[in-house]
């Protein structure tokens, strides 16, 4: 697993890539007021993945993974004395975005 690097005080609007194995992934990552969400496209040489919500521990491309890695990114809590909601300022500290195998998520799942 790999945790990608986040830190919301830079801008609520980044972009950056990340070294996944056999791809690199860019990230844009966009904080939507209104709906109170980080939103993010995730891309590879292979496709894309548009305004994806980041979401607490679910599997943010599950079945439309266009991107062509074997697995998926997921939302995890690390500190458990913060809120149980993702917020603008906590992505990144409390909560991190996660890069998993479907072998590495399926062991952390116990299935």
């Amino acid at each position: 697993m790999k945790i990608i690097p986040f830190y919301p005080s830079v801008s609520s609007k980044q972009s950056f890539s990340v070294n996944l194995g056999q791809l690199i992934c860019s990230f844009e990552m966009n904080w939507n007021e209104r709906g109170q969400s980080w939103f993010c496209n995730f891309e590879t040489t292979t496709g894309k993945n548009n305004s994806v919500r980041l979401v607490e521990n679910y599997s943010l491309l599950g079945g439309i993974n266009n991107l062509g890695l074997d697995g998926d990114f997921r939302v995890l809590k690390f500190n458990q004395l913060t809120d149980d909601l993702i917020t603008y300022d906590n992505l990144g500290t409390d909560w991190k975005l996660v890069y998993g195998t479907h072998k590495e998520w399926s062991d952390y799942d116990g299935v």
